[in-house]
């Protein structure tokens, strides 16, 4: 098995577009050398604001050679 490089909560990129690292290949149904990846959620209006939120997360399952390092996230407050 290679070594496994990424771990759940990092960010990477994949074909230009950032996602986080949900799931491993140490996880159950994650194949050797791949990951989970979450790229976020469509834009939704909160259910405070008479919205219905968001459906479940999508995850996607991928190749760990698709991804490359990931960017430094930028921090804001609400």
């Amino acid at each position: 098995m290679e070594e496994q490089f990424l771990e759940k909560g990092d960010f990477v990129r994949i074909d230009g577009i950032n996602a986080v690292v949900v799931g491993t290949d140490e996880d159950d149904n994650i194949p050797e050398d791949h990951i989970a990846v979450f790229f976020g959620s469509e834009i939704a209006k909160r259910e405070s604001e008479g919205g219905e939120g968001n459906d479940r997360p999508l995850v996607w399952i991928v190749p760990i050679d698709l991804c490359e390092d990931g960017l430094e996230p930028e921090y804001r407050e609400e």
